[in-house]
C-alpha cells in the first residue's frame, strides 16, 4: 500500500472540515485557528507580510501560540524547532530567525520554508495524539489515532 504525507496544516484543516461529517453523526469541535507561513509569501525582510497575516487573523494577539517548521520533520521538540506559549511579536522573530535557513536534524539537512502557527493548549503530555488518515482503494475511510510516546514530539 502507498502512503503519501502531508503537511501538519492540511491534515488539521482537513480533520476539522471532513470529521463530523464521516462520524456516525457524532459531532466534534475540532480547533480550526492555524496559519501556514511559506517562504513563497512572506520573506523575513519584509515586515508588511507579517502584518497582513495579523490583519486577517486577529485571533494572534488574543491567545498564546504555537510556532513550529511544517516540513514532516520528526522530533521536533528535540532539535530546537518548537516555540511554545509564544506572543505574536515572540513568534515573528523566530521565524525570521529560521525562514530560509539551512539546519540538520540528525542525518538529514534542509531549508526550513514552511510554518505552522496555532493557538497554545496546555495539556498532559498523555493527551498527545498522533493522526493517521487511510483511505482505502474501495473509498473507505478510517481514522487511526496513535498515542504520543516520546514526550518532546509534537
Amino acid at each position: 500500500m502507498s502512503a503519501k504525507a502531508i503537511r501538519e496544516y492540511n491534515g488539521k484543516k482537513l480533520l476539522s472540515r471532513w470529521l463530523s461529517s464521516y462520524s456516525d453523526g457524532v459531532k466534534y469541535d475540532v480547533e480550526d485557528r492555524s496559519i501556514l507561513i511559506t517562504s513563497a509569501a512572506c520573506r523575513p525582510e519584509d515586515p508588511n507580510c507579517f502584518d497582513g497575516l495579523l490583519a486577517e487573523n486577529p485571533w494572534l494577539l488574543s491567545s498564546p501560540l504555537v510556532v513550529k517548521p511544517d516540513q514532516l520533520i520528526k522530533r521536533r521538540g528535540k532539535a530546537g524547532l518548537l516555540a511554545i506559549n509564544k506572543t505574536w511579536a515572540e513568534v515573528v522573530e523566530w521565524v525570521k530567525a529560521r525562514m530560509q535557513k539551512e539546519i540538520a536534524v540528525e542525518s538529514v539537512t534542509g531549508i526550513l520554508d514552511h510554518f505552522i502557527v496555532e493557538p497554545f493548549v496546555p495539556h498532559a503530555q498523555t493527551d498527545e495524539y498522533y493522526g493517521c488518515i487511510h483511505v482505502s482503494i474501495s473509498l473507505c475511510s478510517s481514522l487511526a489515532p496513535y498515542k504520543c510516546i516520546e514526550s518532546t514530539q509534537f
